[in-house]
């Protein structure tokens, strides 16, 4: 049981805190920041502050206050607490008199949690999809759906970064800096960089206005930058580079080839190989793309399997294989795996694995890929095919204290054929990276 001495020395405690809490209360009004409401116990204040820990002292200072640890376990389970103290006398405040206060700021939770869910922050999703809108307009729209989404200090925050992106630079520092989650950053930049690239856009690559696709699917476009009455598509990607699909490019230069004078691409071979891998399953696409590029590895594999190239296929070659012993299997394969340019298979769990025809499958697709990127007739014909897009890519890369910028159009970037892997059932993979 409680002395009285304590109850009354805890009821002064909560009585000067009473005083400095309704401080804090006016001081936030003023700044647009709401308390939030909570029943936990002891006495304690509950509000987001966005910035970084760094401009902590900056802030609680026009306030009149210091923010300091909480030397005890957190308030909250899930937000973590501090103290704040008055560092002279205020109004119905004598000077360090303290109150937790629990950061409700949910990129700065303790367990870990998320500010921002997946495709919360794109266009569509705030709004945009189906508009077109000049860089005021943008602007003015964003601003109104972050206000009515967000408590103020977020909306703030989200709007700061799209001020950012009213430049030419291709970065800019962000001042003063986030302190935000890599999930968190790694959403902005994905979904909310969609917009940020559209007003760097319009600042950069001197586009009038841009328009928002209606359907969010649209292959390969985010949005389009109209200048002169034409639409260039742009397609907007986080980080330094980023995966296009097989489809989106076949589907891409479909719909946008060049009707005047445009050339002939069917016979392409970078289309071909486009084509093929997106014909056919993991493991027969590989065979194909052997037989299209003509390699050493399939026509010596058809001279051992005594099957002729025009009709090898997953089914064939596993029967082959199959009807042999792992041991003579490996004997077998031995002088192939040398003509093949990903070499011999050193993995036991291809080695010794139940799956036979992995022992013919691995190579070929860790062999295609290079075969691929080495070859320069299939360079200069991803150089042919990619006049045919007028794409615009554009790179947005969003960290605590910069946004980075980069464009290029799909004509000029850097290609690179990759596959992630037999076991996974993966097809051959297509990048296009941006150069720096």
């Amino acid at each position: 049981m409680k002395s009285f001495s304590k109850t009354l020395l805890e009821k002064k405690v909560v009585d000067l805190q009473k005083g400095l809490k309704s401080h804090i209360v006016k001081s936030l009004t003023r700044k647009g920041v709401k308390i939030t409401a909570s029943s936990s116990k002891p006495n304690h204040v509950r509000f987001p502050v966005v910035t970084s820990e760094k401009e902590w002292k900056k802030y609680f200072a026009t306030m009149g206050l210091a923010v300091s640890d909480y030397p005890h376990q957190s308030i909250s389970s899930k937000y973590l607490t501090y103290n704040l103290t008055a560092t002279k006398k205020l109004p119905g405040v004598e000077k360090n008199v303290s109150i937790p206060w629990v950061n409700s700021f949910a990129g700065m939770t303790a367990s870990g949690g998320q500010l921002f869910k997946n495709k919360e922050l794109t266009p569509d999703s705030l709004g945009l999809a189906g508009k077109t809108l000049a860089p005021a307009q943008v602007m003015s729209f964003v601003k109104k759906a972050l206000d009515k989404r967000y408590e103020k200090p977020i909306a703030d925050m989200l709007f700061r970064l799209l001020k950012h992106a009213e430049t030419r630079k291709t970065s800019v520092d962000i001042d003063p800096s986030l302190n935000m989650k890599a999930t968190d950053l790694a959403k902005i930049s994905a979904d909310y960089g969609e917009i940020l690239a559209a007003i760097w856009a319009m600042n950069s690559l001197r586009f009038k206005k841009v328009s928002f696709p209606t359907r969010s699917n649209e292959p390969l476009v985010d949005f389009y930058g109209v200048r002169l009455g034409i639409e260039y598509p742009i397609s907007v990607k986080s980080g330094g580079g980023g995966k296009v699909t097989i489809q989106n490019i076949i589907n891409s230069i479909e719909k946008r080839a060049k009707t005047a004078n445009s050339a002939d691409l069917s016979k392409e071979k970078s289309l071909v190989i486009f084509k093929t891998v997106n014909e056919y399953p993991q493991k027969d696409g590989m065979i194909e793309l052997h037989k299209v590029m003509n390699t050493k590895s399939i026509k010596y594999l058809s001279k051992i399997s005594k099957i002729s190239v025009s009709k090898m296929n997953v089914k064939s070659l596993t029967a082959w294989i199959s009807s042999y012993s792992r041991e003579d299997q490996i004997e077998l394969l031995k002088p192939w795996w040398k003509v093949n340019a990903h070499g011999t298979p050193t993995k036991q769990n291809v080695l010794e694995g139940p799956d036979s025809y992995r022992l013919i499958g691995s190579p070929l697709g860790q062999s295609i890929y290079l075969i691929l990127n080495d070859n320069k007739e299939i360079k200069q014909s991803l150089g042919n095919v990619a006049r045919q897009v007028t794409l615009i890519q554009a790179n947005v890369d969003v960290s605590n204290r910069k946004i980075s910028f980069q464009s290029n159009y799909f004509k000029d970037a850097e290609f690179k054929f990759s596959w992630a892997g037999y076991a996974g059932g993966n097809k051959l993979g297509f990048s296009m990276i941006v150069k720096k």
